[in-house]
């Protein structure tokens, strides 16, 4: 088998047809893209519902280490360790929630979707801290189940 011979042209053959080259494209708008209008509000709003649902991880931990670090009486030295377990990870989780939601708030057009995803990634990460407020504000501690 033998490679196919490349087209040449001689006296006879007749031109190949000219080729068009396509339009041009149009030109951008006077409006340039801001960047960084992506998925910031969209994990906004992943991040604070998972800050909330975090707390069904951290309970349990919370309960084991209160167990094992509580006075018998009255205030202990340790006391401060399991409301550090629970609400370490929610925590974090809401920290970067709300970060990513100022960021896309600010970044994105009024009205878009990443805007309102972001809108809605404040609101729960705000919901979850007036909760936590409360209970301290309540008990005057941060652990919640005791």
């Amino acid at each position: 088998m033998s490679l196919p011979e490349p087209h040449v042209l001689t006296a006879g053959s007749t031109p190949l047809p000219p080729r068009h080259e396509p339009p041009p494209a149009p030109a951008p708008s006077a409006q340039p893209r801001r960047p960084g209008n992506g998925g910031a509000g969209i994990a906004s709003l992943v991040l604070s519902v998972a800050a909330s649902a975090s707390l069904v991880v951290t309970i349990p931990m919370s309960l084991i280490a209160a167990l094992l670090t509580r006075a018998d009486m009255g205030r202990g030295q340790l006391d401060w360790v399991a409301p550090l377990v629970l609400w370490s990870l929610p925590a974090v989780l809401g920290l970067l929630a709300v970060s990513l939601g100022i960021a896309a708030v600010r970044r994105s057009s009024s009205g878009s979707n990443n805007w309102t995803a972001a809108i809605a990634g404040l609101w729960i990460s705000g919901l979850h801290a007036a909760a936590a407020l409360m209970l301290v504000l309540r008990k005057g501690d941060f652990m919640i189940l005791f």
